[in-house]
């Protein structure tokens, strides 16, 4: 146990470092937040959506790039079919709803499902708010859409997002929130990086116990298949 302990400690200096040096130039009245987006854009020159795929896919997550939603309904019919899903609850989003019509799938599906019928659920399909392409975080706002319980409770969750909504950094999500004035503001925000995962005392790592086990995002409006 404290060999794994001292492996993680040892992964984490340079991310120790970063953080110290991110609250030193805090003391120092820097505007960090805009430093570390300046730094970001320079070590990752790509788009936010690229950016977004690859570290949601580096975080055991699956991301598919398309141009609009009958693509986006293609990708659909495929992950419902590789899992030969049979109950599919959807979210009350527009989005997600007139993709599962144009998907036309064989499985049941169920809109506004009580929390019994999500039990039997084998995939969750909603839409997403934001998403932060430096994390390959997914933020769900529930004033936008009721699709908390139907992100959490399948055992595979499906996320719809659109390619305008995806910022480089968490900061640039929450100002463009924030941008609402305390009326735009949601009850709840849920931030979703990757399937479900926790790990015990011993840093043996689940994965699904507390949520989803399987995480796909697809992002509606971008450049080309991903």
């Amino acid at each position: 146990m404290f060999d794994a302990i001292r492996g993680h400690l040892a992964a984490s200096a340079p991310h120790d470092a970063v953080r110290a040096a991110h609250h030193a130039a805090a003391a120092h009245g820097e505007d960090v937040s805009a430093r570390d987006e300046k730094s970001a854009a320079v070590v990752f020159e790509g788009t936010a959506v690229e950016r977004f795929r690859q570290a949601l896919e580096a975080v055991a997550g699956r991301c598919f790039v398309v141009k609009d939603e009958a693509e986006a309904a293609e990708v659909l019919r495929q992950i419902a079919g590789q899992r030969k899903s049979q109950r599919v609850a959807v979210s009350d989003s527009p989005l997600a709803g007139r993709v599962l019509k144009l998907a036309g799938l064989p499985a049941e599906v169920l809109e506004n499902a009580a929390v019994g019928e999500l039990f039997d659920s084998d995939l969750g399909v909603t839409g997403a708010q934001w998403g932060v392409g430096e994390t390959g975080t997914l933020v769900l706002e529930s004033d936008a859409e009721r699709h908390r319980l139907a992100s959490l409770i399948p055992s595979a969750h499906v996320a719809l997002l659109e390619a305008r909504n995806v910022r480089h950094t968490l900061g640039e999500v929450l100002r463009a929130i924030n941008e609402r004035g305390e009326g735009g503001l949601s009850r709840a925000i849920t931030f979703i990086t990757g399937p479900s995962r926790t790990s015990d005392i011993e840093l043996t790592l689940a994965i699904g116990v507390h949520g989803p086990a399987e995480l796909y995002v697809v992002v509606i409006g971008g450049e080309g298949n991903g």
